[in-house]
C-alpha cells in the first residue's frame, strides 16, 4: 500500500503527496483533464500539439528545459484521448523549481509564432513516422472511426487528418486553450 495526502488548493488543483525518504530523488506529475476529446472534430490533433507548446516557455521562462536541466532535472509528457500528463524527475532538493516551472507556465504560457511553428513541425513530423511511414500504421487511423462513430475516440490523438495541425494558426490555438480553459477551471 502506498500512503499518500490528498488536499485541494482554494483554486481548485488537486493534490496528491507521496513522500519517500530512501530516495534523494522527487517526481512531480500532473495531469490535465484535457486531451483529443476536447477537439472540435474538424480541428484534431490540437490536444497534442498543446502538449509540445506548454514546452515554449512561459512569461518568466523563455525556455522551460534549461533550468530544470540547471537542477540536474528531467522531464516528458504524453497526450491521450482522456488527459495530458507532463512530469519531471528531479533532485528533491531542488523541488521547488519544478513547482516554479510548472506554476508559471499554468499561469501565463508564452503564445509565440515562433514555438507555434516549430511544434506544429514537429507533430506533423511524428504524424508522419508513426502513422503515414511505416507499414499498418495508419491502421488506428482507420480503424477508430469504424469503431467510434459519433464518440471523441473517433480520432487518434494525433489528429484525424495531417492538414489540420498543418493549417492551425495562433488563433486556433488559442481558442482552443481558451476553450479548454473555461471548461476545466474551477474558478
Amino acid at each position: 500500500m502506498i500512503n499518500f495526502e490528498r488536499f485541494t488548493l482554494e483554486n481548485g488543483l488537486r493534490v496528491l503527496v507521496h513522500t519517500d525518504n530512501s530516495t534523494p530523488m522527487a517526481v512531480m506529475n500532473i495531469l490535465y483533464d484535457v486531451g483529443a476529446r476536447d477537439e472540435n472534430p474538424d480541428k484534431t490533433g490540437f490536444a497534442h500539439l498543446f502538449e509540445h507548446l506548454m514546452f515554449g516557455g512561459s512569461a518568466n521562462i523563455p525556455d522551460y528545459d534549461e533550468p530544470l536541466q540547471l537542477v540536474g532535472g528531467e522531464n516528458n509528457a504524453f497526450t491521450s484521448n482522456d488527459i495530458t500528463n507532463y512530469y519531471l524527475t528531479l533532485p528533491a532538493e531542488n523541488l521547488e523549481t519544478g513547482f516554479w516551472l510548472e506554476s508559471d507556465r499554468m499561469l501565463e504560457l508564452a503564445f509565440s509564432e515562433k514555438s507555434l511553428d516549430v511544434q506544429r513541425n514537429v507533430v506533423i513530423e511524428e504524424f508522419k513516422q508513426r502513422y503515414l511511414n511505416q507499414p499498418y500504421g495508419d491502421v488506428w487511423l482507420l480503424l477508430r472511426p469504424l469503431a467510434y462513430k459519433t464518440h471523441p475516440y473517433n480520432w487518434a490523438t494525433i489528429g484525424k487528418e495531417i492538414k489540420h495541425v498543418e493549417d492551425a494558426t495562433m488563433d486556433d490555438v488559442k481558442g482552443f486553450f481558451t476553450n479548454i480553459t473555461a471548461q476545466t477551471m474551477p474558478y
